[in-house]
């Protein structure tokens, strides 16, 4: 395992971008457990950081229910 640098998620590879209305972007991490969420611009220590290429894809949705 690589050692844990400090990153933001919104910049990984490994993160599924959500965000409701005009709330933060959250991350649902794709290496960990499903369903684990973290606000995506947050700084946060992570061992499975891959820089993203481009620009990031965020799901907008315009209700609240099953993602």
């Amino acid at each position: 395992m690589a050692d844990k640098q400090l990153i933001r998620c919104m910049d990984c590879r490994n993160a599924a971008l959500l965000q409701w209305f005009d709330n933060p972007v959250v991350a649902e991490c794709t290496k960990r457990v499903f369903g684990h969420r973290f606000v995506a611009a947050s700084n946060r220590f992570c061992a499975d950081f891959g820089k993203r290429g481009g620009k990031p894809l965020i799901k907008h949705y315009s209700h609240y229910g099953k993602t």
